[in-house]
């Protein structure tokens, strides 16, 4: 069943992934290539999971979803960046400022390179498998310091937005992904034998 809800997932950041080619093509803003980047990371983590049992354990596998963490930790700081360009978008102030544009590419660049020495340079991946699906997990637990670091700069520019234009959504769902990101590193150190990544 969760292979399968994985395949609808693949689809569905697919399609928002074409959303934002089209997007791209119309405005020419370097947040929609960024964009692209990202949901194709989400999209190639959420595909190798839901074919995963098709694969099998074993080498391609393993090195299939290290490549999931690999792309996780090159992708995702650049939500910061993005965030940034749709508050400017959204007509936040300080987001005009050429000092916050640089500034957000030195973090995002600053997450990437903590990411990949921290976590990804001491990676060592074990089978797990989980409603349906067979994936590679760390080994070892570590608390997921670049995702939860991303997301509390991508809520602090959501909360401007929605000061701005009363549109919630980005804050919200930043709230939801940093709630779920204490769950299981919570679960990762108080229960490791129902942790699973």
């Amino acid at each position: 069943m969760a292979a399968f809800l994985y395949l609808v997932y693949t689809i569905a950041t697919l399609g928002l992934a074409i959303w934002g080619i089209s997007l791209f093509q119309q405005s020419h803003r370097i947040s929609e290539i960024l964009l692209i980047v990202v949901l194709s990371g989400m999209i190639y983590d959420n595909l190798i999971v839901s074919v995963g049992h098709i694969i099998n354990e074993g080498t391609l596998l393993k090195l299939l979803n290290r490549l999931r963490f690999l792309f996780h930790n090159l992708f995702v700081p650049f939500l910061v960046v993005i965030a940034i360009n749709l508050a400017y978008i959204a007509g936040v102030t300080w987001a005009s400022n050429p000092i916050v544009y640089k500034g957000c590419w030195a973090i995002a660049i600053g997450l990437i390179t903590l990411g990949l020495v921290t976590d990804f340079r001491q990676l060592e991946l074990i089978p797990t498998t989980f409603a349906g699906t067979l994936r590679y997990k760390p080994k070892s637990c570590r608390v997921p310091t670049l995702t939860i670091l991303t997301i509390l700069l991508v809520a602090v520019v959501g909360f401007y937005i929605w000061c701005q234009t009363q549109w919630l959504w980005m804050f919200m769902g930043t709230l939801i992904m940093l709630v779920g990101n204490i769950y299981f590193a919570k679960e990762c150190f108080w229960a490791p034998s129902r942790f699973s990544s």
